[in-house]
């Protein structure tokens, strides 16, 4: 039996009516963080600001830190293309990578109270924390898709070395972008940008897997199996 249009219509605009409520949500709890920091703000102060009851909060976010959770990722996804942006460009070159992290250090800095409140959350909230890892994960897929030294698979014994490298190459820009829009003394030096970019070059050039493995860890055997399938995920120059 088919609902009636009047069924689907007020379906449809329960629909809408959730994620204006959402959407009002995430935004007076932006708001609330970058003027209070997370913890002096209360799901009752998010749901004043947004103008709605604090069972609405709770049909929309589990929790306050699933609420961060959200706002974070949303902020991940609007950051993702420059995040992305070095696998368009000569990325072995130092000058062009040093000069993307100064463009990812600059956009921290704009959007430094926001950060401030995704640190907080990180302490507070497992939950939060696990969202930011797996974020530097999500980058790394990305990259992978233009540049062959991130086309790796952590669940491989062979790949899972490197992606680890990749995890700290990509973490360590993050963590030194926050550190500088907060005003870190460290960070702001300019010699960590070409430090970072150094590292990053570095990482980026050495493409043969197996031949990492077998420099760095020179008393470890490897079995004909393992070697090829390091041999199968060998990334391509482009």
């Amino acid at each position: 039996m088919q609902p009636s249009s009047g069924v689907l219509r007020g379906c449809a605009q329960g629909q809408e009516r959730k994620a204006g409520s959402r959407e009002r949500l995430l935004a007076a709890a932006g708001k609330a963080f970058a003027a209070a920091g997370y913890f002096a703000v209360s799901v009752e102060d998010i749901a004043l600001k947004a103008g709605v009851s604090r069972m609405t909060f709770y049909r929309n976010f589990g929790s306050k830190a699933a609420l961060a959770g959200d706002l974070f990722r949303e902020n991940g996804r609007a950051a993702m293309p420059r995040l992305l942006s070095i696998a368009g460009r000569n990325y072995r070159d130092h000058a062009a990578v040093a000069e993307w992290i100064g463009v990812l250090f600059e956009a921290d800095r704009s959007s430094s109270c926001l950060l401030s409140v995704f640190v907080q959350a990180s302490v507070l909230d497992p939950e939060f924390a696990a969202r930011a890892r797996e974020f530097v994960g999500e980058i790394i897929d990305g990259l992978g898709t233009g540049i062959p030294a991130f086309r790796l698979d952590p669940r491989k014994p062979c790949d899972r070395r490197r992606w680890l490298e990749a995890w700290l190459v990509i973490y360590e820009i993050l963590d030194q972008g926050n550190h500088a829009a907060r005003g870190g003394e460290i960070a702001n030096d300019p010699l960590v940008i070409d430090i970072l970019a150094s590292r990053f070059v570095r990482f980026v050039s050495v493409t043969d897997i197996a031949a990492v493995h077998m420099h760095e860890r020179p008393d470890r055997a490897f079995d004909a199996g393992e070697k090829g399938a390091c041999r199968a995920s060998k990334p391509h120059a482009p």
